[in-house]
Formats: C-alpha cells, sequence, structure tokens
C-alpha cells in the first residue's frame, strides 16, 4: 500500500498488503459484552451496528464517538455499553464482517475459474463494489489496521489469502513459465496495490483527474481488468473486451525519434 494524507493523511492503501510492524495497537474486544440472550436484543444490537456504519460512512473512525452512534440509533449512550465494550469493539465486528463480505465473493468468481479476462474483471469488481459504494469504510480499514492489534492481524491474513490465490491462478494460466511462487506472489501484490491505489484516489480522495473520467463503477473494473491483463500476459485481452479503450490494441513500444 501506498502512504496518504488525509489532506494527504498518513494511511496505507492496499486492503490486500496489510502493512506490518507498527506500535502500540491495541486490542479491542478484550472485554466483550455476553450476546444477547433474546430476539428483541438481537434486533437491538443489529440497529446500533447499523447506525455505527452509518456514522463510520460519514464521519470516520477516528472522529466517531459513541454519542454520535446513540444519536444515530436514537437511544441513550448507555445502551451501547449493554452490547459492546466500546467503539473499538463495535468498529472491529462491522469491518470483520466487512472483510469476510469479500472472502465470501472472491471465492464465489474469482480469478482462479473461467475465462481469464472475465475472472479479472469479477475480481476487480469486488474491490470496485466495496470502494464506491463504502469510501468511507474503506478509510476507516486503513485508520483502524493501524490503531487495533487484533483487526490487524486478521485484515493481514484476509491480504495474504488475496495475494496467495492471485499467484496460484497465474501458475495454473501461465504453465511452464520458469517463474518461482515468490516471484508470482510479488507479482500479485504488485496488482492489488496498482488496483487499490486507483480506487483510493478515485472514490475517497476524490481526485478530479480520475472523477471527471469514469462514471460507472463497472467502467472502473473493465478499465482495470485490462490493465491487469496486459501486466500479466504481455498481450491484450480479446478484441470484444477493449471496448471503449480500443486504442489499447496499438498501445505497445516504439522507437522514440533521435532528439
Amino acid at each position: 500500500m501506498k502512504t496518504m494524507t488525509t489532506k494527504k493523511k498518513q494511511v496505507s492503501a492496499r486492503p490486500a498488503v496489510a502493512p506490518v510492524g507498527r506500535k502500540e495497537r491495541r486490542n479491542a474486544v478484550s472485554k466483550k459484552p455476553a450476546a444477547p440472550q433474546t430476539q428483541r436484543g438481537n434486533q437491538t444490537r443489529d440497529r446500533l451496528k447499523e447506525a455505527a456504519v452509518r456514522v463510520l460512512e460519514r464521519i470516520g473512525y477516528r472522529a466517531m464517538r459513541l454519542s454520535d452512534i446513540a444519536a444515530e440509533a436514537g437511544v441513550n449512550v448507555s445502551l451501547l455499553y449493554h452490547y459492546f465494550s466500546g467503539k473499538a469493539d463495535l468498529t472491529h465486528e462491522i469491518l470483520s464482517e466487512l472483510l469476510e463480505s469479500w472472502r465470501i465473493q472472491d471465492a464465489g468468481g474469482g480469478p482462479s475459474s473461467g475465462d481469464a479476462f472475465e475472472s479479472i474483471l469479477r475480481a476487480n469488481k469486488v474491490m470496485v463494489t466495496a470502494y464506491s459504494r463504502t469510501p468511507g469504510l474503506m478509510r476507516c480499514l486503513l485508520h483502524f489496521d493501524e490503531e487495533e492489534a487484533e483487526f490487524s492481524e486478521l485484515y493481514r491474513r484476509v491480504s495474504a489469502d488475496w495475494s496467495i490465490r492471485i499467484a496460484k491462478d497465474i501458475a495454473r494460466r501461465c504453465p511452464g513459465v520458469s517463474l518461482g511462487d515468490e516471484q508470482r506472489l510479488m507479482i500479485a501484490y504488485a496488482l492489488g496495490g496498482m488496483v487499490d491505489n486507483f480506487l483510493f484516489e478515485l472514490y475517497v480522495d476524490r481526485n478530479p483527474n480520475l472523477v471527471k473520467v469514469f462514471s460507472a463503477p463497472d467502467d472502473v473494473a473493465h478499465f482495470l481488468a485490462i490493465l491487469w491483463y496486459r501486466t500479466v500476459y504481455l498481450t491484450n485481452p480479446p478484441a470484444e473486451h477493449l471496448r471503449g479503450y480500443e486504442g489499447f490494441a496499438s498501445l505497445r513500444l516504439g522507437e522514440v525519434p533521435a532528439a
């Protein structure tokens, strides 16, 4: 992940490459209240989580207070402590469920099956959907990873699993190539970083140079899939997949005229 700032705040930019070595992370869930025993209790707990998601999306983890969540849910702040030990506990659960949803989506149609371009496109759509629908939560992922030890470990495992899967797919689709496992894994991390940094710039930082070009998430996923395909396979995808980007068909290194 590259580093960015919030007005360019220091955050890392790749869910598939959780950073290592940061100091003084806390444990978010060391004292978790018991699970509700009634349907009403579970419904209340879910309502508090939904309120927290809206607050996180709007103002982010670092600015969020329990009173903000209580106001969003229309309850007394003391009620939150019946279900969560604090805002870190609540955020940990929300973001862990987000990571799990990515894992399920990726396993259901990721880059290990079907046509090479279509499988890359499906993998990219998972991330494009997350960034386009919940850019605030994507920023929260990075902030929370920097501060909470248990979540950081989970984040790193999900990141590693994703990259290993991509590396194995490259090996399967390119038999006989003299690349070692470590080199394929480096390619997977680099591809993930490319996608993540681009999506962070587009949906979180709202880079005007990108915003004015891309209006639909499907177009973003398609553009990134073409770049990914060219990077790995050293050729363009089939012509039918170059819709709107026909110029890629002739994009190749040529001789530079002498000065």
